[in-house]
């Protein structure tokens, strides 16, 4: 009677323990066979959708002021739909360069936008000041009138000021030529011989002012002028 029962529950020991492991093996292979490539596939539908396309924006430095240029790399393994660039709003004609680099000439100054829009319609909005040109005029300052003469001294950050273009006139004389120019310390200095005098002067790429100057006793008053006003 023990040797029957020993060999039932041996045997029926057997079939649990195969069960088990029926039961693992189909669980695991529920698993391997649908979840995971549901999960897999599910996941890359959701990145291909979601996606956005990653770039870099660079603008370049400026050898003579006047003109200067940027490069757009894009970053992205998926493709793009397209590639829109704008200065202050005005479109900019792109150039390929490389298989993922385009480039650009700049001649103003200005906020330069990227948009980079990738093949499932998702955008990246790249933004970048742009301000290595010269597009100002020299700025006069450490004005002083003393004696009928007056003393300023020339600024400019970029280009730099084209001394040969400091000229002065007046209601008699089209053509004063300063008393003196201390290109070290930019200071200039004009003998007012009338009731106004018109000082112009340029940078090194041709940014020009017109500041007429009244003397009040040791004192003046100054008027910024454009280029038709002083003719």
């Amino acid at each position: 009677m023990n040797q029957y029962n020993n060999q039932y529950r041996s045997s029926h020991r057997g079939k649990s323990v195969g069960n088990r492991r029926n039961g693992q093996g189909g669980f695991l292979s529920i698993l391997l066979y649908y979840v995971l490539p549901f999960l897999v596939f599910n996941g890359l539908i959701f990145f291909l959708v979601t996606s956005k396309p990653k770039a870099e924006l660079t603008v370049l430095e400026s050898s003579d002021y006047t003109t200067t240029s940027f490069e757009l790399k894009i970053k992205s393994l998926l493709p793009q739909k397209s590639i829109v660039a704008t200065l202050d709003g005005t479109a900019i004609d792109l150039t390929k360069t490389g298989s993922k680099t385009y480039s650009a000439v700049l001649h103003n100054n200005g906020l330069l936008n990227v948009q980079v829009i990738g093949f499932n319609k998702m955008k990246t909005v790249l933004d970048e000041q742009v301000s290595v040109l010269d597009d100002t005029a020299p700025i006069m300052k450490d004005k002083l009138n003393e004696e009928g003469i007056f003393s300023f001294r020339l600024e400019d950050s970029q280009s730099g000021v084209d001394y040969s273009s400091i000229s002065a006139s007046d209601d008699k004389d089209p053509m004063i030529l300063p008393l003196s120019i201390d290109r070290r310390s930019g200071l200039i200095s004009f003998e007012i011989k009338k009731k106004k005098l018109t000082i112009s002067a340029k940078d090194m790429v041709g940014n020009e002012f017109h500041i007429a100057i009244t003397p009040k006793g040791d004192s003046f008053e100054e008027e910024e002028m454009n280029s038709e006003e002083e003719q």
